[in-house]
Parts: C-alpha cells; structure tokens; sequence
C-alpha cells in the first residue's frame, strides 16, 4: 500500500512481509540447491541447471494490482563476488536483467521498473549473496520525475572528466555526489535505452561496473555499495545511468531532519582517488 505523507510529500510504501525478511540466514536461499527455499523461478539461465535465476521475492515491497518485485541471484556461488565475474557470467546476468526488465515494463500497471543492486549490511541487504532486485510501480517516483525535469545536469556530467571510459559508456564523479566516491556511469548517446542495448553493450556495461566497485570498495575501505540503473519511464526520454552509491556513511539527523546532505570528500578529490586504484 503506498501513503503520500501530507507533511514532508514523501511516499511510503507500507509491507509488512519485510519485517519477515531473514538476515544471514544459515541455509542461504539463493545458493544451488536450495531453490525450494524461495518461489518457483520465472527465468534460469542458460537452463534449468542455472547460473542466474530469477525468482518473485517472498517478501515483496509491491505486488498484485500495485507492482511486482523480484530477485535475480546473479551466480550460484554463494562466495562468488560480482567483480569477479566472468565475461561469460555477466552476459547471463545483463541478459535476466533486460528480459525481466522488458516483462516488468510491459505489466498491467506498470508506469516505472526500477532495477537496482545492494550489497553489505549498510545497503540494506540481508543476505550476502550477489543479487539484484527489480521492482515494477504502478506510478513514475517523485525522484524520477525530478531526474526528468533536471536531466539538462546529465550533459555536464557526461563531459566532465572520466574515471573509466569506454566506447559506449562514461564513468565520473557527479558534482552533487551524495556519498563520498560517489560514481555516475552514462550512456555516451544520449538516446540509447536500456532494454536496446546489445549483448556486447550490457557486457560492456557491466564490466564496467566491476572496475567501479573494485575502486570504490578500496577507496572506502569497506565493501558495501548500492548500483541503481536510471532508464527513462515508457514514453520519457533521458540519457541511460548508473549511480554507484557507497554506503559505508551512515545518514543522520542532518540529512534526516534537515534533508541535507553531508558529503566529506569533494568530487574532485574522489576522482583523483579513485583514478590511483586499480
């Protein structure tokens, strides 16, 4: 059920299936083997005996009418580190999220799908095997709405100086970072769309990504992060990113009380960091 807050405007999602969620639990759901422990997959790829599945979440922000949440185990190892990940495994894994991503887009109600990645016990995620999650809503989030409105900010980032580029995509650190090595990947064209991009573009994409999360979790001397993809809204247009969100920092009363957002280590210095790690 969602509730907009009359106070602040904020909207809540209210799910009380989240409290049940397990925390390390000690039989680990997400490893082979132990599929009967999570709902009937709905894609496992390359074939039923997967590297990659993907699963309805028992414990859902959104379902029925409202939306449709699911989790995509990108490795049946439960030590295998997405970083590590071979070219092979993350063409597997980029062909779920764009399948899944294309099938959620095309629900009922859906008017948004958010497709994003937590990792470590200060992401917010409760089991430390890699996965992402994809979550279909039946309006566009106020966030998204204000990514729209202000994306002219994406064309200064995308010609701001790079931490990693290839011939598809850009890594820097955005000027308004809102956590300490805070990087921002973009498409380079600024029509391209997520759920069109080739194989060799996801993989491209992805391993991109590694790079980024082997800097970041060295730069921040701990290993939890958030990945969140930004697709434009059916029928929107908006260059394609990826926020990389440390999240060794921890919000307070500053952030929670005056909606400020309190960043220790300016872009520039990120960037220069993180460009000296490998």
């Amino acid at each position: 059920m969602f509730v907009r807050d009359a106070l602040s405007g904020r909207v809540v999602a209210f799910s009380s299936s989240r409290s049940k969620r397990p925390h390390k639990p000690k039989t680990c759901p997400f490893c082979k083997g132990a599929e009967g422990l999570t709902p009937p997959a709905v894609l496992a790829l390359p074939d039923a005996d997967w590297s990659v599945r993907v699963f309805p979440n028992a414990f859902p922000v959104v379902s029925g009418i409202a939306g449709r949440h699911e989790v995509i185990v990108e490795t049946p190892l439960h030590s295998g580190l997405f970083e590590n990940f071979s070219r092979k495994q993350l063409a597997l894994v980029f062909e779920a999220f764009q399948k899944r991503f294309a099938a959620l887009s095309h629900g009922k109600n859906a008017r948004y799908v958010l497709l994003f990645k937590n990792f470590g016990d200060k992401s917010g995620a409760s089991i430390p095997h890699e996965h992402s999650q994809l979550l279909s809503f039946p309006f566009v989030p106020d966030a998204v709405k204000t990514e729209l409105k202000n994306q002219r900010a994406l064309e200064a980032d995308v010609k701001g100086p790079a931490l990693v580029e290839t011939a598809f995509f850009k890594a820097v650190c955005p000027a308004g970072s809102l956590f300490p090595f805070q990087v921002r990947v973009l498409a380079k064209d600024k029509n391209a769309r997520f759920e069109s991009f080739s194989s060799s573009q996801g993989v491209a994409l992805l391993a991109l990504l590694q790079a980024v999360v082997r800097k970041v979790k060295k730069a921040q001397g701990a290993p939890d992060y958030t990945v969140v993809f930004h697709a434009a809204p059916r029928g929107k247009k908006m260059r394609f990113f990826v926020d990389v969100l440390p999240r060794k920092s921890v919000w307070g009363g500053v952030e929670l009380g005056g909606g400020v957002l309190v960043n220790f280590k300016k872009p520039e210095a990120a960037l220069k960091e993180l460009k000296s790690l490998r």
